[in-house]
Parts: structure tokens; C-alpha cells; sequence
């Protein structure tokens, strides 16, 4: 950003039938509040939520202490305001997730060429590079559109309002 490195992750929410994905710049780390807020973006943008909401195991959504279903109580509150029964890959079992790992290293690829295609990496604000970020998902979005359209038909619809995505932290 205005040539300076921006050290960032990005968040990606994709469903499988149609492929349709968003894509959300996360300063910091893992946490709840990046991942409450890319998946309630993401939910908002699609128009419906999904009856589940499968990751993997995250921190900021599980313990990961057992083998029991051992949710976050953020995370648990969070998938029950959007009525999304919350799971998570198994341990081990990597091919599980194939599902979003192999086409998240196609968007990968898809924003590489992008940057090469723009002839920069560098934008004037973080706001300016999430827009440009959207255009790059939008575009294959856009050619998914009639799956889109058959995969909104399964989804539950929003509830009246978003929910907290920011975390909490008591003080003495």
C-alpha cells in the first residue's frame, strides 16, 4: 500500500455447488473477529447462509483441546444467528477439504495473473486493493451465474440483522 509491504491474510468463503466465492483482506491473524466478519460479509453479499458451515479446525472456532465437538462459544453463538449447523474437518484427513483447497490455489493463481496483468502489486489504500480483490473473484463469479442462482434456492435466508463480529474482551 503507497509501496510499502502489507503484511495481510485473506479470508475466503466459497460454496461448492455453484463455486461462487468471496474474498476479504484480514489484517492480523486468525482470529474470531476476521472470521465472524469475511463469513458475514461473505453471507450478506450471496444473500442467503448455508443450512452448514464447515472449516477446518480453527482456532477461532474450536478448542482443539479433544475429539469431542469442542466449538467456541463466539463461534457456536455466531452459526446459531445464522441458523448454520457449524462442523469441521477431521483431524488427519486432509482430503476432506479438497472441496475449497484446489479452487483456492486457482484463485490464488487467477489474482497472481491479475497483478501481472495490472503491472502493479501496489494500491493506494487497503480499501482501494479489497475492491480491486472483488473484482478478480466477481469475474468468475459472474461466470458461475446461473449455478449461483440454482445454489441461492437452497439457502436459508438472513435474519433481520448481522450479528457481533468483533470480540469481546472483559477487563478487571
Amino acid at each position: 500500500i503507497q509501496g510499502e509491504p502489507l503484511k495481510h491474510l485473506l479470508y475466503h468463503f466459497r460454496v461448492i455447488y455453484s463455486g461462487w466465492s468471496y474474498m476479504e483482506v484480514v489484517l492480523g491473524g486468525e482470529s474470531f473477529t476476521a472470521l465472524a466478519h469475511g463469513l458475514q460479509n461473505a453471507l450478506w453479499c450471496l444473500g442467503g447462509a448455508p443450512k452448514e458451515h464447515r472449516t477446518d479446525s480453527l482456532s477461532a472456532a474450536y478448542k482443539n483441546k479433544s475429539e469431542e465437538q469442542d466449538l467456541t462459544q463466539q463461534y457456536e453463538c455466531f452459526c446459531s444467528h445464522y441458523n448454520m449447523i457449524p462442523s469441521r474437518n477431521n483431524r488427519g484427513v486432509s482430503h476432506e477439504n479438497g472441496g475449497i483447497e484446489s479452487p483456492h490455489g486457482h484463485l490464488k493463481k487467477r489474482i497472481m495473473q491479475a497483478f501481472i496483468l495490472r503491472g502493479s502489486c501496489d494500491f493506494g489504500s487497503v480499501e482501494e486493493y479489497q475492491a480491486w480483490l472483488m473484482q478478480v473473484v466477481n469475474v468468475h463469479n459472474r461466470r458461475n451465474a446461473k449455478a449461483v442462482e440454482t445454489e441461492k434456492m437452497a439457502l436459508q435466508s438472513l435474519p433481520s440483522y448481522k450479528t457481533a463480529d468483533y470480540t469481546v474482551i472483559p477487563v478487571k
